[in-house]
């Protein structure tokens, strides 16, 4: 089945929101919706955590245009997101 290699990540406008587009080793595609998150810790003796956090995971696809068809449609941030520019 092998790794999994990312052929695409777009992060949202504000860095609150990441889309990876992933080949799998068995050849298909699959999409994944991560938010970044910050926790206040300090009210139990720690600092700030920052983190990626999984929010969506998406089904297998054949093609990875049908992968990102299926995304835009589903995750309202990213049309906006991958219309910027590529310096992004």
């Amino acid at each position: 089945m092998g790794s999994w290699t990312i052929v695409e990540t777009i992060v949202g406008a504000g860095g609150t929101k990441r889309f990876e587009l992933v080949r799998r080793g068995d050849g298909f595609f699959a999409y994944s919706e991560d938010s970044f998150l910050s926790e206040d810790l300090r009210e139990f003796g720690g600092g700030t955590e920052e983190y990626w956090s999984p929010t969506h995971f998406s089904g297998l696809f054949e093609r990875a245009d049908e992968a990102m068809s299926d995304a835009l449609a589903k995750l309202p941030w990213l049309k906006q997101a991958s219309a910027l520019p590529d310096d992004r």
